[in-house]
């Protein structure tokens, strides 16, 4: 049997965001986050509604996708975007319950209080390191949009630390440490498509240091040239 949903069953399920009182139901404001309905179709996701921070662009939007038939909430910003797995489920009751009592405390831990660092990674090297010299604030046509001192929890236990980011080329260059392999790593990304490379990976923090010093304004200004 196909994966994909009939265009009645999609219907049925745009319906339901429709009716459900999110004005009532969510917080309207959660910091610089403001609650605005999208109800939007692109291609197999609908996305209903989102929080959004206009000054970042960065937004946590509710979608259903048609494929795989899940409801969930994605974090968008702006260079890459990725899934709040705990919220994820099948069916709209459950998903609106994971809702409206997770999605406010994500935006606000994981978005908002970045600066209140996890006890998993307090006592790691790029908490207390002197970076201002190595990733300065801007760089060229690049915005450092995200520092080490605040950084983004990712996925499988990477944490964004830094990030730069060109809007008009769509081009950005970010780097992670990995709690569970004690590891620095880089990517780049051009109009959304990751590229990776592994001249940035290292174990501790003055060997990335290093790796940033050799190669991270040329790195940005080649990624300017290809996107």
């Amino acid at each position: 049997m196909d994966n994909q949903k009939t265009l009645d069953e999609k219907s049925a399920e745009k319906k339901a965001f429709i009716e459900w009182d999110i004005e009532n139901d969510l917080p309207s404001n959660i910091g610089p986050y403001v609650l605005e309905r999208t109800d939007e179709q692109d291609g197999r996701i609908y996305k209903a509604f989102r929080w959004i921070d206009h000054q970042s662009g960065w937004e946590v939007r509710a979608v259903f996708d048609g494929e795989t038939a899940d409801y969930m909430i994605k974090v968008d910003l702006n260079f890459m975007t990725f899934t709040q797995i705990e919220v994820i489920s099948s069916d709209f009751e459950t998903f609106k319950e994971n809702v409206k009592k997770l999605t406010p405390d994500i935006i606000e831990k994981e978005l908002i209080k970045r600066d209140h660092i996890s006890v998993l990674i307090k006592d790691k090297g790029f908490v207390n390191w002197k970076y201002e010299t190595l990733l300065p604030a801007r760089i060229e046509t690049y915005e450092r949009v995200i520092e080490p001192k605040n950084p983004i929890t990712g996925l499988n236990g990477s944490y964004i630390i830094a990030a730069y980011q060109c809007k008009d080329r769509e081009a950005a260059m970010i780097f992670f440490y990995n709690v569970y392999r004690d590891e620095y790593y880089g990517e780049m990304r051009s109009k959304g498509i990751p590229l990776i490379m592994h001249k940035y990976d290292s174990q501790t923090i003055d060997e990335f240091s290093k790796a940033l010093k050799s190669n991270l304004e040329k790195d940005l200004q080649d990624l300017y040239e290809r996107s």
